[in-house]
């Protein structure tokens, strides 16, 4: 695993760090790999009953880092979007429980994954947005999950207005089990990895894979994403941003 992604075994806790607090961890494609690997490693290991999932530094995660959606081929986009979606959905594939600990904002993909683990925890100083329609893209992880999270109406509207939730709306809206403050976070994190660790091992996993078997796959999302990475509009909407101008949408 490289310096972007710490990976730490306390006990009966593998805590995973996205760590690129300069980058207000933005996820990197070797920042995706090394989640998996990790979120992997953690649940071979027999002795680890729960993982933690953070961020280092003043954000959980400001999403996919954009720099890496140029592509030269459909294929390249293709195998992007699979590569993503799959590192990021085996926080549901692995049998250990994960508890995110969201303490800053989480947006774009970073909000995908402080959302989908089995327990989120934030603070007050937590965000929440899908902003991914400004830059030309889509939220893959997030059109598959979040109907099932919040509802269609609501999913509609954060994906098309991109609208920023307040961790007390993200709470209200079901996408957070609690809001605590800062300074109470490692406690309260420690107490339900406590909790979640002190229960039969066998009836968490099934618990855990029972549940997810409900889920639908990723096929219909990566051919979503990669769609848009293929598309003009992408590029357009990455050197808008790093440009500080409004894009000018070609629709193709």
């Amino acid at each position: 695993m490289s310096d972007d992604l710490l990976f730490d075994i306390e006990g009966q806790t593998a805590t995973i760090t996205l760590n690129r607090p300069n980058r207000l961890n933005a996820l990197a494609e070797s920042t995706w790999a090394g989640l998996r690997d990790a979120l992997v490693a953690a649940d071979e290991d027999r002795d680890v009953r729960v993982v933690v999932l953070q961020g280092a530094g003043k954000a959980f995660c400001s999403g996919d880092d954009i720099g890496d959606f140029e592509f030269e081929t459909a294929g390249d986009a293709r195998a992007y979007a699979r590569h993503i979606m799959s590192c990021g959905l085996t926080i549901e594939r692995i049998e250990t429980p994960v508890i995110a600990k969201v303490d800053g904002l989480a947006h774009g993909g970073g909000c995908e994954l402080a959302v989908i683990p089995d327990v989120t925890i934030a603070t007050e100083n937590a965000s929440f947005r899908l902003p991914e329609s400004l830059v030309g893209a889509v939220p893959g992880i997030g059109m598959m999950r979040f109907p099932q999270l919040i509802g269609l109406k609501r999913t509609r509207e954060l994906m098309l207005t991109n609208r920023e939730l307040s961790v007390e709306e993200a709470y209200d809206y079901g996408l957070v089990n609690e809001v605590v403050s800062s300074e109470e976070i490692d406690d309260v994190v420690a107490d339900r990895a406590e909790a979640i660790a002190s229960t039969a091992p066998m009836s968490a996993r099934l618990i855990k894979r029972i549940l997810n078997s409900r889920l639908g796959d990723e096929a219909e999302a990566v051919n979503a994403l990669t769609l848009i990475f293929s598309m003009d509009d992408v590029l357009e909407g990455m050197d808008a941003f790093f440009s500080d101008r409004d894009p000018e949408w070609s629709d193709n």
